[in-house]
């Protein structure tokens, strides 16, 4: 979501990016600031900075700057839920421009689950008209009527089951399950959970989220994808999953293993990815690919080596590569899972962090605070518990409370309840 990077255009006033925005292309030092405008413009709350972005996100031209500038003003408007922010992404969803096309309907998601209304008849025929072109383009409209629980396009959505673009094929089908369909046929999107490209499984978790079948969510916590992208999907199919009365405690254990993120505990997929050289600059560069499969397999790795080996790896990570989120977060959680008590100032800064691309950093230096017993953590971790927004970082502030307690097992039904 755009809001992590909220923090990284704080820099820019409210007033300038309004000026940047109502400003010709011709007149600014640099036309991408019109790009990082809008995108601050979305954490605003003014009348004179909605204008700005309905203005924006109208038809701005076919240069790359217009398009780019137009895209994130739509994207910006799904922050901002007004009437007007509506009808605007309702009309780009009318645009010849692929990328504008999909941020509407990524915006229009927003905004219906923020209390805009509409015709849903109306509603389907506009998503439905703007089901073409390419993959993407689709993609991103069914997942917008599976959000919106649209029933009217099931026909326009059968056409695209066994499509060649797997990314749209396993849309339509988590639509068309979503819609009472077969669980069989999201047989393919299982499928894709162990597919060594790392976009389609990425891909795959998001379908199954759209399909809403809790049965499941262990596949989704134990696939070699980000942590906080399974939350986003586990979250949810636990509260399904406690609807349809499954074991609240068996539900709690499942989201207590995706908070744990143990590499060990995953499917990874074969063959498990190795080190250039066994080196501490190896694993740590394996570490740090792209690819999660790979920064999985790095840290079941780093967890088999000798304390001694261990601590100079953990070292060299923290003092070079603290600024990268992704080994921010695996130095977080292989401190917990190898046990180092001694790096507990590390993840008392980890859990102090507060930039939305600490995020996750949090979650992993919390779960850590309750595997090392650090008791003297246990205020900061109630407080937490009690008054973040984040819940995935609550739920991780309980796991470690329960931890400390040594009442993990007997705790996760009382757990559960906090999902309803």
């Amino acid at each position: 979501m755009a809001e992590r990077f909220d923090s990284l255009f704080g820099w820019m006033d409210e007033q300038e990016a309004i000026q940047v925005l109502h400003s010709a292309t011709a007149c600014l030092p640099n036309p991408g600031l019109q790009y990082v405008a809008a995108t601050r413009l979305g954490a605003a709350n003014s009348p004179e900075s909605l204008n700005a972005l309905l203005a924006a996100a109208a038809w701005r031209g076919h240069g790359v700057n217009e398009r780019l500038t137009r895209r994130k003003a739509l994207e910006a408007l799904g922050r901002r839920p007004d009437p007007r922010s509506l009808v605007r992404v309702l009309e780009a969803l009318k645009s010849s421009d692929a990328g504008a096309v999909v941020s509407a309907a990524n915006s229009l998601s927003r905004l219906w689950s923020a209390g805009q209304t509409m015709d849903p008849d109306q509603l389907t025929d506009a998503l439905t008209g703007a089901l073409h072109g390419p993959g993407t383009q689709q993609r991103a409209v069914i997942q917008c009527l599976t959000r919106l629980e649209l029933h009217g396009a099931k026909a326009a959505v059968e056409e695209r089951i066994n499509h060649p673009d797997r990314l749209l094929d396993g849309a339509a089908r988590a639509y068309l399950v979503h819609q009472g369909g077969t669980g069989t046929l999201l047989q393919p999107v299982l499928r894709r959970l162990q597919d060594p490209e790392a976009g389609q499984r990425r891909t795959a978790v998001i379908d199954l989220g759209l399909a809403a079948q809790p049965e499941h969510l262990a596949a989704v916590v134990r696939t070699p994808v980000s942590m906080p992208l399974r939350a986003l999907t586990a979250f949810p199919l636990a509260r399904r999953a406690l609807a349809k009365g499954h074991p609240p405690a068996a539900v709690a254990a499942l989201l207590d293993e995706l908070c744990r993120d143990d590499p060990r505990q995953l499917r990874l997929i074969d063959p498990c990815p190795q080190p250039m050289d066994t080196t501490p600059a190896g694993w740590i560069q394996l570490l740090l690919q792209r690819d999660e499969n790979c920064q999985y397999a790095a840290a079941a790795g780093i967890l088999q080596q000798s304390r001694a080996s261990q601590s100079v790896i953990l070292e060299q990570l923290h003092r070079h590569h603290g600024s990268d989120y992704g080994g921010h977060y695996m130095l977080m959680r292989l401190v917990g899972l190898a046990g180092r008590r001694e790096r507990s100032p590390w993840l008392e800064q980890g859990l102090a962090q507060t930039a939305p691309q600490y995020r996750k950093s949090r979650i992993a230096a919390a779960v850590a605070m309750g595997e090392l017993a650090l008791t003297a953590q246990r205020g900061s971790l109630q407080r937490l518990q009690q008054s973040c927004n984040g819940e995935q970082l609550r739920w991780a502030c309980a796991m470690a409370l329960a931890l400390l307690q040594g009442q993990v097992q007997p705790s996760l039904a009382f757990r559960a309840q906090a999902l309803r």
